[in-house]
């Protein structure tokens, strides 16, 4: 059943981040959902609905209707959540957010660091046209924020988004401090999507992906168990981190699985949709829209799927279409060639065909999948 729905109120950003996604888009219209199209969404879809996230890749405070939005969209029951850059919190939207019923506000955020920006000269961080750093301003938003949802007696509770790269990567020690700092109540860590060959210098993942980590269906590779260690003794910290290096057995602490799924998709799995700025019925993040990603040095095409537009359709009859149905079956078994571990052919630069028979979306070659990237 669909639980989860993704709402793209815009493709339009107020920043111009210089890793985002929106630099490699191509055939894009950059809109919005107009709020008739969006009430005909909320209309139209499937009650098993529980949470309505706003989100996509565009930045949903810079819809002018967003707070009626959230307001229709609370209104239906669902837990309501919102991923925001944090630049356009005023006293006066997030009086807004809060009058409106968000159940929890994501506020995406590369700089643990209050007093300094690491991204001051980097080429990867939250800089607008002007090359300027907005992290002093979204801490001070946060903290405005907490000042604010403590006034109000607010139960919105706080998420945020942190993408590691190699020159933020050691501010995670910084993190439980963080938390209780600014009161956080949940914190989602993904890898950065490449989206330019320069900015695959700051990958924390490039070995992982090229080889199976299990555990999965079928697995042959041999389990090796380990209790808890204290990870402060420099010998257990180096011990495991050598271990580590190896990758070619399934790895559990205390009979658990720390290795990351392969060939799971959440989006799928979990049953979740997307709903583009343009009404176009997404099933996942990495096939919302058209663009390029880099791999290994090969830059891939990726075309976006649609299974329908939610303006002329309704939302359960596409999801409960026969096209969407068969698709969501192939992640039964995650029925897609191997992309990520085997000599990247020439099938690889796109995502429209397989070596085993599958076309367009083909999935084998997806981060998401591959339990790389994460969204909240």
């Amino acid at each position: 059943m669909l639980r989860k729905l993704y709402i793209e109120p815009t493709a339009k950003c107020n920043l111009n981040c210089k890793m985002c996604f929106r630099h490699t888009w191509f055939d894009e219209p950059i809109c919005d959902l107009s709020l008739e199209d969006f009430r005909r969404v909320l209309e139209t879809m499937p009650r098993s609905v529980e949470t309505i996230f706003f989100g996509g890749m565009g930045e949903p405070l810079f819809h002018k209707e967003i707070l009626t939005m959230i307001r229709l969209a609370a209104e239906t029951g669902a837990e309501v959540e919102l991923l925001t850059n944090g630049t356009l919190l005023s006293e006066a939207m997030i009086c807004g957010l809060l009058d409106a019923g968000l159940s929890r506000l994501w506020i995406s955020i590369d700089d643990l660091e209050t007093d300094s920006s690491i991204n001051a000269s980097s080429d990867h961080g939250a800089l607008d046209h002007s090359g300027h750093n907005h992290s002093g301003l979204v801490l001070s938003n946060i903290r405005l924020l907490n000042k604010l949802r403590q006034k109000h007696l607010s139960s919105i509770s706080l998420g945020i988004t942190f993408v590691a790269m190699k020159s933020n990567v050691h501010q995670l020690a910084k993190l439980p401090f963080f938390i209780a700092q600014h009161l956080v109540d949940e914190v989602n860590v993904s890898n950065i999507s490449p989206t330019d060959e320069s900015s695959q210098e700051e990958l924390l993942y490039t070995g992982l992906v090229n080889m199976y980590t299990g555990p999965g269906k079928g697995s042959v590779l041999p389990t090796v168990r380990l209790p808890f260690f204290d990870m402060n003794i420099p010998e257990a910290a180096d011990g495991i981190r050598s271990l580590m290096r190896k990758q070619n057995f399934n790895l559990y602490f205390n009979d658990q699985p720390v290795l990351r799924k392969t060939g799971y998709c959440k989006f799928v799995r979990e049953g979740m949709t997307f709903v583009r700025a343009d009404g176009e019925v997404c099933p996942c993040m990495a096939l919302l829209h058209n663009g390029y990603t880099w791999m290994n040095g090969i830059r891939r095409k990726i075309t976006h799927c649609s299974f329908g537009n939610a303006k002329r359709q309704s939302l359960a009859e596409i999801w409960n279409s026969r096209e969407y149905q068969a698709f969501r079956r192939k992640f039964d078994d995650f029925d897609f060639a191997s992309c990520l571990y085997c000599g990247h052919c020439e099938l690889f630069s796109e995502n429209r065909e397989d070596c085993i028979g599958n076309t367009h979306p083909t999935c084998g070659g997806c981060l998401w999948a591959e339990g790389v990237l994460s969204c909240p």
